[in-house]
C-alpha cells in the first residue's frame, strides 16, 4: 500500500535530523506535503505517518488494540522501561499494570505530595543568587528527580540519583548512534546497557529490602507483583516522573521570563486560575514530547489513505498544538487563552489521551504548579540570552537549547523593568493542507 508523502531524505538524514531540528523537520514536513505526512526514523521498525488534525487524533486515541498497538511503538524504550511496563505493553496487559499504578498518582494520594512538592522546590530556590544566571533543566532534573525519589522510596538515594541519571541523561551524538546501530553487542548501545544494569541493581536491592510507609513501593509491593513487575514499574515511575515534567518546568521559566514580569505577578498575587493557564500554555507552546505513536494491526483508514499493518499512525502533540485554524496566534505565550474555556476536543493533548493518557498527568501538573508558586514569591525572571531557546532534543523529549538560562531578581526590584519580548516566530503562519 502506498503511503503519504513525506521527505526523500535518508532515513539516516532524517534520524539525525529528528535528534538535532525536531521541530524544523516536523514543520517542514507538514508545509511541504500537507497531513498526513511520512517520517522514516532509524528507531523504528516501520515509516511513521503523522497527523495533527483533531478527529484523525480522536480515532487513534479511541481504537483498541486489535486495530492498534501503542506498546508496539515505544518497543525502543523497553531497555531501560522493561517488557513489563505499562509503556511497552497493550490490551488487558497494559489495563492490569495501568490499575496498579494509578492510584498513588490520584485523588488523596496525589494531595499528600504537594507538602513535598513544596518543600523541595523550596529547598532549591534558597540556593538561588539574585542576579546570577541559572540554567533551569539542569536544577529542575535536580527537583522533579527529588520529588520522586521521595515518592517512590519515601526519601532521596545519591546512588540511585545518579544511576537514575547516567541511564536518562543520553548526550546528542550518544543517542543518534544508538539509534543507528541499536542492538550492537558493542558500542553506544552496550554501553547505555550497562547504565541500565546498574541502575537495576540498586533498584532491586531497595525491592529486596525495607520500605517506608506511604512510598509508592510499599503500594506496589501490597500488590503482590513479582520483583521483575516491581522494577519495571519503578523504572517507569521514576523515568516519567521526572523527566518530562522537569522539562516542562525548564520550559516555564524559559518563558516566563520572557512574558515580563506581569505573568508571574498575577501568580504571585495568588491568582490560581491564572497559575493554572500559564502550566497549560507551557505545555501546549512547549510539549516536551512530540509524539504519540501506535502500531498498525491490521489496515487503518487516515485521512483517505489505508496504512498497512506495521506502519506507525502517529498523532503529533507539537503540530497539534500549533494549528493555526485552532489557536489564535499559535507560536505566541498567552496563558489568558486558557481563561476563556476549554480548547477544542483533540487539539490539546500534553499527555496524550484515550486509555493511554499519562498515568502521571495530574502528578506532573501539581508539581508545576508548587514550583511555580514557589519560584513567583521568591523571584522575577529575565532570559540571560536575546534570542529565544530553540527545541532541542535530550534523550526522548524537547528541551530549551540553552538549559532554559535566566537570570533570576528580587520583585520588587525587578518590578515593571522587563518589557514582554517579541512573539516567538518559530511557526509559519500556514493552514495544514491535505497531502496528495
Amino acid at each position: 500500500m502506498p503511503l503519504p508523502p513525506g521527505p526523500r531524505e535518508p532515513y539516516a538524514l532524517q534520524t539525525y535530523e529528528w535528534v538535532a531540528r525536531p521541530t524544523t523537520l516536523m514543520r517542514r514536513a507538514q508545509a511541504r506535503h500537507g497531513e498526513p505526512f511520512t517520517l522514516r526514523l532509524a528507531w523504528m521498525d516501520a515509516p511513521m505517518v503523522f497527523t495533527s488534525d483533531p478527529a484523525e487524533i480522536k480515532r487513534v486515541y479511541a481504537a483498541g488494540p486489535e486495530a492498534l498497538h501503542a506498546g508496539a511503538s515505544s518497543a525502543f524504550l523497553e531497555p531501560f522501561a522493561g517488557p513489563r511496563s505499562i509503556l511497552v505493553l497493550d490490551g488487558a496487559e497494559h489495563m492490569r499494570e495501568r490499575k496498579l499504578m494509578l492510584p498513588p498518582f490520584h485523588g488523596e494520594a496525589l494531595a499528600r505530595w504537594r507538602e513535598t512538592m513544596a518543600s523541595v522546590a523550596e529547598e532549591e530556590l534558597a540556593r538561588w543568587e539574585p542576579g546570577r544566571p541559572v540554567r533551569t533543566l539542569e536544577r529542575m532534573q535536580g527537583v522533579a528527580l527529588e520529588i520522586i525519589l521521595r515518592v517512590v522510596f519515601g526519601g532521596g538515594d545519591p546512588r540511585l540519583r545518579d544511576a537514575i541519571r547516567q541511564a536518562l541523561q543520553i548526550p546528542m551524538p550518544m543517542l543518534l548512534a544508538m539509534s543507528l546501530w541499536r542492538g550492537q553487542e558493542r558500542g553506544p548501545y552496550a554501553a547505555y546497557l550497562r547504565r541500565v544494569r546498574r541502575l537495576d541493581a540498586l533498584l532491586y536491592e531497595r525491592i529486596d529490602g525495607e520500605t517506608r510507609d506511604g512510598s509508592l513501593l510499599e503500594v506496589l509491593k501490597g500488590t503482590g507483583a513479582s520483583r521483575e513487575q516491581l522494577r519495571d514499574q519503578l523504572a517507569t515511575a521514576l523515568a516519567a516522573g521526572h523527566e518530562t515534567t522537569a522539562g516542562s518546568l525548564a520550559w516555564a521559566l524559559e518563558r516566563l521570563a520572557r512574558g515580563g514580569d506581569g505573568i508571574l505577578a498575577r501568580v504571585r498575587d495568588g491568582d490560581e486560575a491564572y497559575l493554572d493557564a500559564v502550566v497549560k500554555e507551557v505545555l501546549r507552546v512547549r510539549p516536551v514530547l512530540a509524539i504519540t505513536p501506535r502500531r498498525v494491526a491490521q489496515p487503518y483508514e487516515l485521512a483517505g489513505w489505508t496504512l498497512p499493518p506495521g506502519v506507525h499512525v502517529t498523532p503529533c502533540i507539537y503540530l497539534a498544538h500549533r494549528r493555526p485554524d485552532v489557536w489564535d496566534r499559535p507560536a505566541e505565550f498567552r496563558p489568558e487563552r486558557f481563561l476563556d474555556g476549554a480548547p477544542a476536543p483533540y487539539s490539546y493533548i500534553p499527555f496524550g489521551g484515550g486509555i493511554r493518557r499519562c498515568v502521571g498527568a495530574a502528578f506532573a501538573t501539581l508539581e508545576m504548579k508548587e514550583v511555580l508558586r514557589a519560584l513567583a514569591a521568591r523571584f522575577a525572571l529575565e532570559p540571560a540570552t536575546k534570542a529565544s531557546e530553540r527545541m532541542r532534543r535530550r534523550s526522548i523529549t524537547m528541551t530549551p537549547s540553552r538549559g532554559g538560562y535566566v537570570v533570576p531578581h528580587s520583585p520588587a526590584r525587578h518590578a515593571d523593568v522587563l518589557p514582554p519580548q517579541p512573539p516567538d516566530r518559530e511557526l509559519p503562519d500556514l493552514q495544514p493542507r491535505a497531502a496528495g
